[in-house]
């Protein structure tokens, strides 16, 4: 435990502290330490989160990877009668899979189809309508209206096959992009759906994300209108893995954030803010989480934490979501092959091309399934976030104040040396202050909440009063 003694000893040295600088009255600090390994935010042993990633099976994720492979090409603007094949019969498929899950679990879970209508432009040639499949696992506590979504797009690119002149209608059965993300977020609900939660837990397919991300649009516009506490947005797309010789990976995911939020006031704030802030967005503490328990739970399956909002030029249903200022993640395969996504099946000089079952790999998305459920199950249990989070300098160090948080049992100071991306320190706090040595010019700080049985809340980052600096000679001739 190499942080601990140092940090130990600093923490003890906080009378000498005041005899440096002037400083607040001192608060105990002795009996506060810090954790290692720093990865750690709910117990090991924690027996809900232990059970949902014990029930997530490679099989079930092949399963229902297959049967939407089976619908064929699901166009979202291709809606048909059709109840073998198509957009329509997959999104019934769906809607009767959340059902037998419900069903399988006393009706907790609430099945809807919402329909709404798309105009025509850009990728869709004709105005008409799509629809979302949502499955909400409702929270045991009245008081706790936090939502956490895990989702998915059921739709497919439509197109034709062979070289630049065949016009041959082909199939785009999307196995990986992104019937792998509707797998997990339909296993995810069967992990869970037998358990309670404080808080909200929803399961959604996304229609049209092919199309310009109407679905997500439609539900993340319709929760900020209702004033919904969506905390967290976990989008899967492209999960599938890739079995190619030689480019197969199985131990390694990406998850991809913005680095500021979008709000325009939240921006300003970070840009002003003297202590930084501006790689501390709620979507990327939303991705510092997800790495930071799966590291505990899942510690031969890394989530590689990408400091970009995208890979180059894409993007996907979770910018929907942190456009309307919710925190939203994008978990996507470490290693992708433009052979076998966005492309029809064919074969091309001797190339097999298209987006086919045979090139995914169910327990690679097992342990995507098991991240999404990992971070959004500890969340649900944990407590809300801390709000007014104050910072002052105290001496050489640091003074944090905080309001009480209902159902929190004790707090955590969260630390990282300000050219470090994760946290690497956690301070446990059992009252709603802490006076430390460490200062906030060498380190960036966050409070998370705690409930009693060690599930920890998304971090609060201290608010700082910024200054524009402007120019001595501004206005004059």
């Amino acid at each position: 435990m190499p942080l601990a003694l140092p940090l130990a000893l600093a923490l003890l040295a906080g009378a000498a502290a005041a005899q440096r600088g002037p400083a607040l009255p001192q608060i105990p600090t002795a009996k506060y330490q810090f954790e290692h390994p720093p990865e750690v935010r709910l117990a090991a042993g924690n027996p809900t989160l232990s059970q949902i990633i014990a029930a997530i099976t490679p099989e079930n994720i092949k399963s229902d990877t297959a049967h939407l492979v089976s619908f064929g090409t699901r166009l979202a603007t291709d809606e048909t009668d059709s109840t073998t094949t198509g957009v329509a019969a997959a999104r019934a498929w769906i809607v009767q899979e959340f059902k037998a899950i419900s069903a399988a679990h006393g009706g907790r879970l609430q099945v809807k189809v919402d329909t709404f209508p798309v105009p025509a432009g850009g990728r869709v040639p004709k105005a008409g309508t799509m629809a979302n499949v949502i499955a909400t696992l409702p929270g045991d506590d009245p008081q706790n209206h936090q939502v956490f979504i895990i989702g998915g797009d059921y739709d497919t690119i439509g197109g034709f096959g062979g070289g630049a002149t065949d016009r041959t209608p082909t199939v785009g059965p999307g196995a990986n992009d992104d019937a792998s993300g509707v797998a997990v977020a339909l296993e995810c609900a069967r992990a869970m759906s037998g358990l309670h939660f404080p808080a909200t837990i929803e399961f959604i397919a996304f229609d049209g994300e092919e199309e310009g991300l109407y679905g997500a649009y439609h539900d993340a516009e319709q929760a900020r209108a209702s004033g919904q506490d969506v905390v967290a947005m976990l989008d899967d797309d492209i999960v599938g893995g890739d079995n190619t010789p030689g480019h197969a990976n199985t131990n390694q995911m990406r998850v991809y954030s913005p680095p500021m939020d979008e709000s325009p006031s939240q921006a300003e704030i970070l840009r002003l803010s003297e202590i930084g802030g501006e790689n501390d967005s709620l979507s990327r503490q939303l991705g510092r989480y997800a790495s930071g328990i799966a590291a505990v739970y899942l510690p031969d399956f890394q989530v590689v934490q990408e400091y970009r909002r995208d890979r180059f030029s894409r993007g996907g249903d979770a910018d929907a979501f942190q456009q309307n200022q919710f925190a939203a993640v994008r978990f996507s395969d470490y290693y992708e092959n433009y052979d076998h996504q966005h492309q029809w099946v064919r074969t091309y000089d001797g190339v097999q091309f298209g987006d086919i079952i045979a090139f995914t790999n169910p327990a690679y998305t097992a342990n995507v399934a098991r991240v999404n459920a990992l971070t959004a199950a500890a969340l649900a249990l944990a407590p809300p976030s801390p709000t007014q989070v104050q910072q002052r300098r105290a001496g050489w160090g640091t003074h944090l104040s905080w309001r009480p948080v209902p159902g929190a049992a004790s707090y955590r100071v969260l630390l990282r040396p300000t050219a470090q991306p994760q946290w690497t320190m956690r301070l446990e706090v059992k009252g709603t202050e802490v006076q430390i040595e460490q200062t906030l010019d060498d380190y960036m700080m966050g409070v998370v909440a705690v409930s009693a049985d060690g599930a920890e809340s998304l971090p609060t980052l201290p608010e700082a009063a910024g200054r524009i600096r402007k120019s001595p000679f501004a206005g004059q001739k």
